[in-house]
């Protein structure tokens, strides 16, 4: 039996193709795969659209180990993108190795989903939880796992965001998150160059920009939510616990309420790194407890209370979570539990909203807007990187500024 370079070279006579890995791995460790196109020892390289990490490669053969979890697909698209060029070096005269370089590249050839799982794989877990769920839906879509990158057309995309609304019942932002998210796989495939700029759907692909749907309480929404009768020591007098130290600490998100530790407490102050952006930039965020939150704090504090352990019983300190994706499936679980408690508080509360965790942080950030009137000190205490972030946050809020002038002029 031939080996796969004998037919290669059997085929296209002067010319080789072989799969070979980058030479540096990127910045996640993973290796580059590239069809390597050598004619007369000149070497042209082609990216595959695929990374995977050495172990998992293969070199005698060629070909992705059964180790990692898409090496069905890979290897396949690796035939593919041989047979290709054998086929253009062979039907196209006078073929040199630029010349097969340009056909495969203008081809976009590329099979979107198995790229995209590649990408799933490669986020963070609350990232990769909500990129493969618009993935899938976009996959049940189509209804074609061949899918290319060429296929995917601007008319697709707006047929797609037209079927999400009309048919599957999506409003308009989550229509819109639903196509930014394949927009990111598309973007990270260009950037890649496995497919050109001028081809990307996108370019002509626009979106209808909707106002983001921030739910918060007033305060006389917040005042109902603070007293109505609880029984005390039980998940849902904890829920109420939670989520109104996170408003009095100008909006902590949950993730970082799970995470604080007695630690983070000291001279009547709190001090913590965000956990949304601590990959990115390890700066510490301090402000002063309020006295509301010291109130809150002093149910859960007592003498055995050790610096290692967190300041509310959401997570186990007996359970070890061995990697960053364990700690945040357990967040990530533990947030629906207690998004299911806050509306059973709304209930008891007459509160008709669907409040959710966040929804402290959009409390404290419409609060702030009235009565600190400080864009950049609310900017500093929401924790934002720029104040046009906060800027465009609150705006959201100013409906009922817009109604108070109306009222007060015709009223």
């Amino acid at each position: 039996m031939k080996t796969d370079s004998a037919i290669s070279r059997n085929a296209v006579n002067a010319f080789t193709f072989s799969i070979e890995l980058n030479h540096k791995p990127k910045a996640n460790g993973d290796y580059g795969l590239f069809l390597r196109i050598t004619e007369n020892r000149k070497v042209k390289r082609i990216y595959t659209g695929f990374d995977v990490p050495k172990k998992d490669w293969n070199p005698k053969k060629k070909e992705v180990r059964r180790t990692y979890p898409l090496y069905s697909q890979i290897n396949k698209r690796i035939e593919e993108l041989k047979a290709q060029a054998i086929t253009v070096k062979a039907e196209v005269k006078g073929a040199t190795t630029n010349v097969v370089v340009s056909h495969l590249k203008g081809q976009n050839t590329s099979l979107f989903f198995p790229y995209a799982d590649i990408q799933v794989g490669k986020r963070t877990y609350n990232t990769a939880r909500n990129l493969k769920s618009e993935i899938k839906k976009f996959r049940d879509w189509i209804g074609n796992e061949q899918l290319t990158f060429a296929d995917i057309t601007t008319p697709i995309l707006y047929d797609y965001h037209d079927w999400l609304i009309r048919s599957h019942g999506n409003n308009l932002n989550s229509a819109n998150t639903s196509l930014t998210k394949i927009r990111t796989v598309i973007s990270k495939a260009t950037e890649e160059g496995l497919i050109k700029w001028q081809d990307n759907p996108f370019l002509g692909f626009k979106m209808t920009e909707a106002r983001p749907q921030r739910v918060r309480l007033t305060e006389e929404e917040l005042q109902a939510f603070s007293t109505v009768d609880l029984p005390e020591g039980t998940l849902i007098w904890h829920t109420r616990n939670y989520w109104l130290f996170a408003f009095y600490t100008a909006g902590v998100r949950f993730s970082d309420v799970a995470c604080l530790k007695w630690s983070n407490i000291n001279g009547g102050r709190l001090s913590y790194v965000m956990r949304k952006t601590q990959h990115v930039i390890q700066q510490s965020h301090t402000i002063p407890l309020p006295k509301q939150a010291e109130a809150i704090l002093d149910h859960y504090r007592s003498p055995e209370s050790k610096p290692e352990d967190y300041l509310f019983p959401i997570l186990s300190t007996q359970r070890e979570y061995n990697t960053e994706d364990d700690l945040l499936k357990e967040i990530s679980r533990k947030n629906a539990l207690i998004n299911k408690y806050l509306k059973l508080i709304c209930q008891k509360a007459e509160i008709a909203k669907d409040v959710s965790f966040h929804s402290a942080r959009h409390t404290f950030a419409d609060l702030g807007r009235r009565k600190i009137k400080d864009v950049y000190a609310i900017s500093k205490l929401l924790r934002h990187s720029k104040i046009n972030i906060t800027e465009k946050y609150i705006k959201d809020f100013d409906t009922e500024v817009t109604d108070q002038a109306l009222n007060t002029l015709f009223g």
